[in-house]
């Protein structure tokens, strides 16, 4: 008699088997599929054993899964590394989206400017966008604020949002300690934002 094909290993054994050949302490760990993540997240308990040259293999054994540790100190150090990986490519596709609309020669420096608002409107100014229409100033700090209502854009709006969120996105793999917030239905000092 034939037996049925076995099936494989669901997502979840692998990568905790794979979390054990990593030094973990079985029971100290969860991998678990959340709808409202839409993926699989690891979340590594306090006493799993786990330490900061643990990290590549846990890399490894997870994969693009979410890994979220109990320990706030690793958790830091976890996505501090986890950025460090992929800001080269980060920079990369960010400079060539800037290159391929002609905006990555005369880019601004941030060390030019005295404020990051003053930066921000050096940025909205060079992709071509009115001053202090996606940049403002709050209580936490500088903010990006939504721009379109309804939640559509013209297309001539999708360039300019397209370039700054490249522009962001390459200032911050630069490293120019530019620092920003984004809002979603908060209300800004100006009354503007939220759900009008």
């Amino acid at each position: 008699m034939d037996l049925p094909p076995a099936y494989p290993p669901s997502s979840q054994q692998v990568i905790e088997q794979k979390l054990l050949d990593c030094g973990l302490t079985s029971g100290a760990f969860t991998v678990k599929y959340e709808d409202y993540l839409q993926s699989i997240e690891v979340v590594i308990g306090a006493d799993a054993g786990a330490a900061l040259e643990d990290f590549e293999c846990i890399r490894a054994a997870v994969g693009h899964e979410i890994v979220t540790f109990q320990d706030d100190h690793l958790q830091i150090a976890y996505a501090d590394q986890s950025y460090e990986l992929v800001k080269p490519k980060m920079l990369a596709d960010a400079a060539e989206g800037l290159r391929k609309r002609g905006l990555l020669d005369g880019f601004p420096e941030r060390t030019n400017f005295s404020s990051d608002k003053a930066f921000a409107e050096a940025i909205e100014s060079h992709c071509g966008v009115e001053v202090g229409s996606f940049f403002a100033k709050s209580e936490w700090g500088l903010i990006a604020k939504r721009t379109a209502g309804n939640g559509s854009l013209s297309a001539s709006d999708w360039d300019k949002m397209t370039c700054l969120m490249n522009s962001l996105r390459y200032a911050s793999a630069k490293g120019d300690g530019f620092k920003i917030g984004f809002i979603g239905n908060e209300k800004l000092p100006d009354g503007t934002g939220g759900d009008e």
